[in-house]
């Protein structure tokens, strides 16, 4: 009964880890346990210890659970990339004066930061996260955090991922990286972080979720189902390929950085699995892009289950990218939640997006997105890159090219097709991969979510060129006619099978060739002196250093030459000068 639960319970804070208070076996928190290790929780509000740093097997759930009294009404703020300059304050105090008068007197607030806290240059580093955790810690509003890809990039003061994403946790009182929070009767908050920067194949920028990290999120989901009547809200740096959003940052899809584990392929689709696998999860945010809520995709809905996917915008004036300054605020209860903009650029006005009602006993939830406002951002005429979707009005569909024409050997697609806005073109390759023509762009999707992974050829390789689709889709090819006739240019996959081109190295791979090139270019300069000086002295001493004036330079010479010693060259000049 009761007693014996909390026996039990008092039995399992004398003998198992602090982290270690879900009972596999019952599938829920033991009455009376309370563990947090969210960071800048305070007591009162939740519970708190100061724990020691660790990284713990991730075997048992390591839950924290706010005094919510089992009331189901929650208010929660999602701050997105923040890039703090302790010198440039102003328009950040300014958002946080916003949110702070909203969420002020209701019941169950929280707020979670999805990371990228510091301004470039000093991201990454202790001072940007001490001076973080204080600007946080002055909302007074409990606080959950995950890392963002430039918060592991102290390399400067950080030999490894491993001591930064340490620093880190111990600078944010966090025992892991990621987060696990009661915040309201049956809603729980579930945070994932990065874990890698220097040591990513490709693009240090890309956001990683290591597989711990995966199977603990999967154990959490498991033990809060939505047959028990749990609502998990989740908070990455990054989306998840397959969320839907498409209004994304050319840039990260040209640096293979948009998604979580954008390059990975056997875990990259894992997190939307687990979202048809789970029914409890009801909406999942994320920032990385740096653009607004104001694009008509800015909030999808997806999966088998009817997830919201939200992208968050940012507070601060530097890190914007379209001209609006946007915070993320959730407002729940037990009948469904609510999504707003909180408008910084505009006094910090409240704008509803969404509203889903939850349904009962089984039925679908009713989903309702308020009336269009006058605010949207169409993506193209704002210079972004707007992610496709196949549709029945595209052209050029493989498959449906050759069931019409089943003797035709090539599948063109001239380049004036190719280079129109309001047409896109779309293969399935033999090898299962897609390809699609779009903007001047071929672009490689990822052929089960249709999520974009990268950009295979360039508008401007593209212009003046068509593509052509060989050999039933085994083989990709550009061709163009000039005066010395007929070009092609075979479009080859990578060693991996994918065909998007990875433009951008890893950045520890780039720091280190810069130093290369910079010692290279040092020992140059210093080879360069020592010749110079030797062929100088060699000539002085040809003339027997005859006047006072010459002699005085050959020893001026011979010391330059002594301290660039090091060289071979400098010992026949030296034996001469004995």
């Amino acid at each position: 009964g009761q007693d014996m639960q909390r026996s039990l319970c008092l039995l399992l804070l004398f003998a198992a880890p602090a982290h270690s208070f879900l009972n596999p076996a019952l599938g829920r928190v033991l009455p009376g346990c309370r563990t947090c290790h969210g960071g800048s929780l305070r007591a009162g509000r939740m519970a708190n210890r100061s724990p020691k740093l660790q990284t713990p097997k991730m075997i048992a759930i390591d839950k924290s659970i706010k005094d919510h009294d089992c009331t189901p009404e929650f208010h929660v703020a999602v701050l997105g990339d923040l890039h703090l300059d302790p010198s440039d304050m102003e328009l950040h105090d300014e958002g946080r004066k916003h949110i702070v008068d909203l969420l002020r007197d209701k019941p169950n607030s929280h707020m979670v930061s999805l990371g990228d806290l510091g301004a470039y240059g000093s991201a990454g580093t202790s001072e940007n996260f001490e001076f973080t955790k204080k600007w946080l810690d002055s909302f007074k509003i409990d606080l959950d955090i995950v890392t963002g890809n430039h918060d592991l990039e102290g390399v400067d003061e950080f030999f490894s991922d491993k001591e930064n994403l340490e620093a880190w946790m111990k600078a944010f009182n966090k025992r892991t990286p990621y987060f696990c929070t009661e915040i309201a009767e049956k809603v729980l908050c579930v945070g994932l972080s990065t874990v890698r920067f220097r040591d990513t194949s490709y693009s240090s920028h890309e956001v990683y979720v290591d597989q711990e990290q995966i199977e603990w999120f999967d154990r959490v989901l498991e033990h809060h189902s939505a047959k028990d009547g749990w609502k998990v809200l989740v908070f990455t740096h990054a989306p998840i390929m397959g969320s839907g959003l498409r209004t994304l940052q050319g840039v990260h899809i040209k640096n293979g950085c948009a998604w979580i584990n954008h390059t990975e392929e056997k875990t990259r689709r894992k997190f939307f699995e687990l979202c048809n696998k789970h029914a409890c999860i009801r909406a999942w945010f994320s920032g990385h892009f740096h653009l607004s809520h104001d694009y008509e995709e800015s909030i999808t809905i997806n999966g088998d289950h009817d997830v919201a996917f939200v992208q968050v915008g940012v507070i601060g004036e530097k890190s914007m990218r379209d001209g609006r300054r946007q915070t993320r605020l959730v407002r729940g209860d037990s009948k469904g939640i609510r999504i707003f903009t909180v408008n910084h650029h505009q006094g910090g006005g409240e704008r509803l997006d969404m509203e889903m009602i939850f349904g009962e006993e089984g039925k679908p939830d009713k989903i309702h997105f308020p009336k269009e406002h006058d605010e949207w951002i169409v993506p193209s005429s704002a210079g972004w890159f707007s992610a496709r979707t196949p549709s029945a009005e595209d052209g050029c569909f493989l498959d449906s090219f050759l069931s019409e024409n089943p003797d035709a050997d090539l599948v063109p697609v001239s380049s004036v097709l190719a280079e129109k806005k309001d047409v896109v073109c779309w293969w399935h390759m033999a090898d299962g991969r897609v390809l699609g023509v779009h903007d001047g762009l071929l672009v490689e999707y990822d052929p089960t979510t249709l999520a974009p992974l990268g950009v295979v050829v360039e508008e401007k390789a593209m212009a003046g060129k068509e593509l052509m689709i060989v050999d039933n889709g085994n083989v990709a090819m550009l061709v163009s006619e000039g005066p010395e006739g007929v070009k092609t240019e075979v479009i080859h996959p990578n060693d991996d099978g994918s065909y998007w081109r990875k433009f951008q190295r890893n950045k520890m791979a780039r720091i280190r060739q810069k130093q290369r090139e910079e010692m290279a270019k040092k020992a140059a300069e210093r080879l360069f002196m020592n010749r110079s000086a030797g062929d100088r002295l060699r000539s002085l001493l040809a003339d027997k250093i005859a006047d006072d004036s010459s002699r005085a330079e050959a020893l001026k010479l011979l010391d330059e030459v002594l301290k660039q010693s090091q060289t071979s060259l400098s010992k026949p000049v030296l034996e001469n000068a004995k």
